[in-house]
């Protein structure tokens, strides 16, 4: 009688255990659906209307720099599906850019040309000038990179043609 109380028992045990390593299955697999959803997201192409509307925010806070880009970039997430890190970082740059300064994060070169011709239509020669000013400073920093800069330099120049 006692080896079917023992039995009983590591039945019971192993009945349990097998719950379990369901559970942790489930949750593994859930972490991976949410996993590569996040992933896919991650890859999303920057598109014309999502540089077009961080080019509206960034342009809001040149304007008036007591607004908070966490806010505005949230925005931006939440109208067009851009990641909110994503979106702070392009805010962050073109916002550089209109000041003429120097910007590490990488604008396509397709958002690059669309945010120069958006700069020159709000600001004039005198903008695109110092947005030109900006951009080959971050020609420079991608070189010293070893980062590839042909499609910028092409859009730069394209740029720079207008001013002489």
């Amino acid at each position: 009688m006692q080896y079917e109380t023992i039995i009983l028992e590591m039945m019971s045990r192993i009945q349990k255990l097998e719950e379990e390593v369901e559970e942790l299955k489930n949750t593994i697999s859930s972490n991976s659906i949410e996993s590569s959803v996040s992933q896919t997201k991650r890859n999303v192409k920057v598109t014309p209307e999502m540089t077009r509307l961080c080019y509206e925010k960034a342009k809001a806070i040149y304007n008036n720099p007591y607004l908070d880009t966490n806010d505005l970039a949230d925005e931006v997430s939440t109208q067009t599906g851009m990641k909110v890190s994503t979106a702070k970082m392009n805010i962050g740059s073109m916002i550089l850019i209109l000041k003429g300064e120097g910007y590490n994060r990488i604008l396509s070169a397709d958002s690059l040309d669309l945010c120069l011709d958006m700069i020159y239509r709000d600001f004039g020669l005198s903008g695109l000038k110092k947005a030109l000013q900006a951009t080959e400073l971050h020609i420079e920093y991608l070189k010293t990179k070893g980062m590839a800069t042909s499609k910028l330099i092409s859009v730069f120049t394209k740029y720079k043609g207008m001013i002489k």
